[in-house]
């Protein structure tokens, strides 16, 4: 016989009170898997320590059967690891339009060029239908904190896939006899789509990176990156298969943006930006969904801990708010991490990562590599939803630094190595070797130059500009991304591409130094903790707290 079954019969005044709580929680979970506890003690107990046949000096008094006012479940605690995932999963649909926004002049440029189109562009024309999306970008990146904040998130990813149509739509009904009216439609487009890749780039990482238990933070942050990758692919291979239609691509990206716009009805609203509107009800119900409770309507020590510190934090947030965004930039929680990620993203940029996205066919031939050019954008494509996909793993396990450091290496080798190639053409039989540094170089930048900064972006921050300061942050990454995009025939023509591979070879090692000796190592720390560490301060946490979110994310990892 369990302890709380002793203490049970010890008691049997509370027999009935007993009778009474299982019979108003049956409908969260079948008897046999009951656990009971006072929210005097703990609001959670690992389901490894669990052990109903095993005598524990301390049973009596953690699961103790009077004064009980909840029930937590493995069951629960599953769901709510799963529901994080799903709910990211809906979040993260809308980046794949950033996806394919990057990769469609790589499949579309050759058509656009070519000698038999009667309505071609020239090279000029060309670059600007490259770049100009990244020149669009910062205006989206510097509203989309306004939006963060004003809307809240849900609202705003709704309103990020509205424009994707809008644009996706313009593509596809473009003018085939009019080539002013044609490049009008299809510059406006881009620069709509460029509007989006700036806005969506927080939204949906923030989201995650809010609903997240502190262990799961990484690897649904992560899923902003993976979703920018599987959009690439998409259009990559709507390339491949339709490559000389570019208006039927454009409506089959408006239809994915059409399935996640309907999608994200079923997704609930950040509950620290509802606290942060006194929708303290909201809150409440949007954090049960999410934390594997449903429609659960009793209280839950668990969730109204989490609730707590959220208002907690509201609070800090007002009175921090009545200071301006400049002022609050004189914090070092503020100033240090800005910093600190706009330079990352300054060495993922200039290291031509997004070079590589946008002028993949381009790119590949210019390396001499043999294979059709389209079927190279889309093994580039592949290679990189693959190395995303391993991001997530090693993001919880190895950490931001390492892959980091890994990634710049790989990334200067394979540049050198391409300039070699340039210098010297690989003879008959080694003609594949140019393939394989394009497509290892994708595969080591995506470990951690190009998705790391992006993951980081969600969790160095303070709540009190988390919004502002990210938006600013993707404005200047895609300032410095329309010139990379927009100079990079230029720097071909009058350098060369061996010298300027050679560049980027070079901007990836010092890239590999600025982590060593200036990034921080955010793994395992909670967004409390990362902000004191900026404050200088240990920790930001008390170790109950501490206890209570490793608890949590523990059952959360456990149970995906």
């Amino acid at each position: 016989m369990t302890n709380t079954t002793k203490t049970a019969a010890q008691q049997p005044e509370d027999r009935t009170d007993l009778s009474s709580a299982e019979d108003e929680h049956e409908q969260l979970t079948a008897s046999s898997n009951l656990h009971y506890i006072q929210p005097s003690f703990i609001s959670l107990i690992s389901e490894k320590q669990w052990k109903p046949d095993v005598q524990r000096p301390n049973d009596a008094a953690v699961y103790g059967m009077n004064n009980m006012t909840t029930i937590l479940t493995k069951e629960a605690h599953a769901n709510g690891a799963r529901m994080q995932l799903i709910m990211s999963i809906l979040a993260n649909l809308t980046v794949l339009s950033s996806g394919m926004g990057l990769g469609y002049s790589a499949i579309t440029l050759h058509a656009l060029t070519s000698e038999d189109n009667p309505l071609r562009m020239n090279t000029s024309q060309a670059s600007w239908f490259a770049s100009i999306s990244s020149f669009a970008c910062p205006l989206g990146g510097l509203v989309s904190g306004y939006l963060l904040d004003r809307i809240g998130r849900k609202k705003t990813l709704m309103l990020i896939n509205v424009l994707s149509i809008v644009s996706w739509s313009l593509i596809a009904v473009c003018s085939m006899t009019n080539f002013d009216l044609m490049y009008t439609q299809i510059l406006s487009a881009r620069v709509i789509i460029g509007v989006v890749i700036g806005l969506v780039s927080a939204p949906a990482s923030i989201y995650s990176a809010e609903i997240a238990t502190p262990k799961m933070r990484g690897r649904l942050t992560v899923l902003t990156s993976l979703s920018i990758a599987v959009g690439i692919l998409l259009i990559y291979s709507m390339g491949y298969a339709i490559p000389h239609d570019f208006r039927l691509v454009a409506a089959l990206a408006a239809g994915v943006c059409v399935l996640s716009l309907v999608l994200l009805f079923f997704m609930p609203e950040s509950p620290a930006w509802l606290m942060s509107k006194d929708r303290e009800e909201e809150a409440e119900r949007s954090l049960k969904k999410i934390r594997g409770y449903g429609a659960y309507g009793h209280r839950i020590p668990e969730v109204e801990k989490e609730l707590m510190r959220m208002r907690d934090n509201v609070t800090a947030q007002r009175r921090a708010g009545q200071e301006s965004f400049l002022r609050l930039l004189k914090q070092p929680q503020v100033y240090k991490p800005l910093g600190i990620i706009i330079g990352f993203f300054g060495f993922q940029q200039f290291s031509g990562i997004f070079v590589i996205v946008v002028y993949a066919a381009k790119v590949s031939s210019e390396a001499s590599v043999s294979m059709d050019p389209f079927l190279c954008t889309v093994l580039i494509g592949i290679t990189r939803v693959v190395a995303t996909l391993l991001v997530a793993y090693i993001l919880d396990t190895l950490g931001r630094k390492p892959p980091s450091i890994f990634s710049g290496v790989g990334m200067l080798v394979c540049m050198f190595g391409l300039a070699l190639c340039s210098y010297f053409p690989p003879i008959e039989q080694l003609k594949w070797i140019p393939t394989v540094l394009i497509l290892t170089y994708i595969f080591t930048s995506t470990l951690g130059f190009l998705t790391m900064p992006f993951s980081m972006l969600a969790e160095l921050f303070p709540q009190t500009v988390r919004g502002p300061a990210s938006g600013v942050t993707v404005f200047f990454t895609y300032l410095m991304s329309f010139f990379t995009i927009k100079l990079y025939p230029t720097m071909v023509e009058f350098l060369g591409s061996a010298n300027v591979f050679i560049i980027y070879g070079a901007v990836s090692l010092l890239g590999v130094l600025y982590v060593i000796y200036v990034v921080p190592e955010t793994k395992g720390k909670s967004l409390q903790e990362i902000e004191d560490y900026f404050r200088g301060m240990s920790h930001g946490s008390t170790p109950s707290q501490e206890m209570e979110e490793d608890e949590v994310s523990n059952l959360s990892t456990e149970s995906v």
